[in-house]
């Protein structure tokens, strides 16, 4: 696990920067990124099929022919230099750390605590509806209605950034975070809003997603383009899922389940009031 994730998070942004760069009009990124959604449907779908016959055994095994079917894949990109329309490789001597400046700092840790908000929802949502009589079929619809409504986000995402700015979405997506967490923890056994929740992730994941990629690729041009995807995956992906679920196991067994959801309900609330104020500032009013 531990070299897979080097790997895969070292390739990651590399990927997301050259899929930016490929695409004349960047908006059409949703259109792309919908594709590892359907793949999760698929994965969860054929996997949980094959479990059925042979058990868990095959979860290693399908793993590993799906790693390599993406390494095969991988042959296929387009042998394409980075475009550089920005600091040129003598001017980026000084690191990341040549751009990094306190706007960026701000809508980094604002995204952490996106990303950590999501941690209970990641690592306990199946067991958190078991509790509430919910059964293993349910659940399962439960977790495809995210996807599946991510994917359409992802359809029409371009039509939104083309619209609106890229500040006022990315509050949005916090302030729906906010709603969804907060209706998870005070109604757990009401289905249609616990639907609704998670109707809700095609905002919180994929709008935010689509959002924030279009924003890094704004404020990290030129060289810094794939330093700045990294350090953007790595902060809220990598360490703000890994602190949030390490807080969620804590909050989880000592003050209580509901409770895990409502308290980061209420700081993606704070999260939210915070980016109607500033993210002018951060991102800019710019539509695109």
């Amino acid at each position: 696990m531990l070299g897979y994730c080097i790997f895969w998070n070292a390739t990651l942004p590399q990927l997301e920067a050259a899929t930016l760069n490929h695409i004349n009009n960047k908006n059409q990124y949703g259109k792309i990124r919908l594709w590892g959604s359907l793949g999760f449907i698929v994965t969860v779908t054929s996997v949980g099929l094959i479990m059925d016959l042979t058990g868990p055994e095959a979860i290693l095994p399908s793993g590993a022919i799906a790693l390599f079917l993406l390494f095969l894949a991988s042959l296929l990109m387009p042998n394409k230099k980075l475009a550089i329309n920005g600091p040129t490789n003598k001017e980026s001597v000084n690191g990341i750390s040549a751009v990094l400046n306190y706007k960026i700092v701000i809508l980094l840790f604002l995204c952490f605590l996106m990303q950590l908000s999501h941690a209970p929802l990641q690592s306990f949502m199946s067991l958190y509806f078991e509790g509430y009589g919910y059964t293993n079929w349910q659940i399962g619809l439960l977790w495809t209605t995210g996807v599946v409504c991510e994917i359409f986000v992802f359809i029409f995402a371009y039509r939104l950034l083309e619209r609106y700015t890229l500040s006022s979405m990315l509050t949005f997506t916090f302030t729906v975070a906010a709603l969804r967490w907060l209706f998870l923890g005070l109604f757990p056994d009401q289905i249609g809003l616990v639907i609704l929740t998670q109707a809700s992730h095609a905002i919180t994941f994929g709008l935010y997603h689509a959002v924030m990629m279009q924003i890094i690729n704004r404020l990290f041009v030129g060289v810094y383009q794939i330093r700045g995807q990294a350090l953007y995956s790595s902060i809220t992906f990598g360490l703000g899922g890994a602190v949030g679920s390490f807080i969620s196991g804590y909050i989880w067994s000592d003050i209580g389940k509901q409770e895990l959801f409502i308290l980061v309900g209420l700081l993606m609330l704070v999260v939210s009031i915070i980016s109607y104020f500033i993210s002018d500032r951060l991102v800019g009013k710019a539509s695109q």
